[in-house]
C-alpha cells in the first residue's frame, strides 16, 4: 500500500491512547493468526523448498515478537507498571524497561507526529507513515477487525465494542494537547495543514459540546474556530 496517498486527518483524537494501542495489538494478533493458519495445511509440503518450513516458523516468531511489543505498549497505556510487566516476562524490572522503553517512546511520539519527515514536494503516503496504520485510521481498522472477528465466530463488534470511549470533554482535551504539541518548538513554524485539520475538528467538537452538553458558550467558540480555520485555509491556498 506504499503508493496510497493519505489525507492527513484527526480521527485518532476521538480515541484514547489506550484504545489506539489496543487496536494495534488486535491488528498484530490478527496478522499472527492469519500467518500461522497458512502453515496448518499440508497440501504444498511436497513442493516446498528445503528449509522453507523453518523460514516460515521463524517469520512467525518475528511476528510474535511484534505482538509482544504491542502488548507491552498497550499495558503501559493502561497504566501497568514496569514491575508488573517484568513479572509476567520473568525478568527484572530494569531489563523490561530497557528492552521496551524505546518502543514505547516511539509510539508516543508517533501519536503526535504520524509521518516521518517528507522529502520536499512529497505527499504523505503509507511509505512515510510512522504511526501504525491501525492507529492512524482507527475507524477503518476497527471495522476490518470486527469483520474478521465475526467471521471467526466472535460475534458482532467483538473488537470495537470493548474499546474504552472518550467523553466529549476528554476528546477536546486530547485535541488541545495536539494543538499545543504543534508549538513545542518556539523556533519552528507549526505545520499549517496540521493546524488547519485540528482547528476544523475543534470547531466540530465544540458544536457537539454546545448541543449535547447544553453549553451555549461552546457555540461561540465554534464560530471563532471556524473563522480561524477559514483564515488558515486561505493562507495555505495562497502559498500553494
Amino acid at each position: 500500500m506504499a503508493d496510497v496517498e493519505l489525507d492527513p486527518d484527526t480521527e485518532r483524537y476521538a480515541y484514547s491512547p489506550k484504545a489506539l494501542a489496543r487496536l494495534v495489538l488486535s491488528y498484530e494478533l490478527r496478522e499472527l493468526a492469519d500467518r500461522a493458519a497458512v502453515g496448518v495445511s499440508t497440501g504444498s509440503d511436497d513442493y516446498a523448498e528445503p528449509g522453507e518450513e523453518v523460514g516460515d516458523a521463524l517469520a512467525l516468531v518475528h511476528q510474535a515478537q511484534e505482538v509482544l511489543t504491542r502488548a507491552v505498549i498497550f499495558e503501559r497505556a493502561k497504566g501497568t507498571s514496569w514491575e508488573a510487566i517484568a513479572e509476567q516476562m520473568e525478568m527484572k524490572r530494569q531489563s523490561a524497561h530497557e528492552r521496551y522503553r524505546e518502543a514505547e517512546q516511539t509510539w508516543k511520539n508517533a501519536l503526535h507526529e504520524p509521518f516521518n519527515p517528507l522529502p520536499p514536494g512529497a505527499r504523505p503516503t503509507y511509505e512515510y507513515l510512522r504511526l501504525h496504520e491501525a492507529a492512524y485510521a482507527p475507524i477503518a481498522a476497527g471495522r476490518s477487525l470486527d469483520e474478521w472477528a465475526e467471521e471467526h465466530g466472535k460475534g458482532e463488534h467483538a473488537v470495537t465494542g470493548g474499546l474504552p470511549t472518550l467523553s466529549l470533554l476528554d476528546e477536546m482535551g486530547q485535541l488541545l494537547d495536539g494543538l499545543k504539541y504543534l508549538y513545542r518548538d518556539m523556533y519552528k513554524r507549526p505545520d499549517p495543514v496540521a493546524r488547519l485539520r485540528l482547528t476544523e475538528r475543534k470547531a466540530a467538537l465544540l458544536d457537539r459540546i454546545a448541543i449535547e452538553e447544553g453549553r451555549p458558550e461552546a457555540a461561540v467558540q465554534a464560530e471563532e474556530a471556524r473563522a480561524l480555520a477559514a483564515q488558515l485555509r486561505a493562507e495555505i491556498e495562497g502559498t500553494a
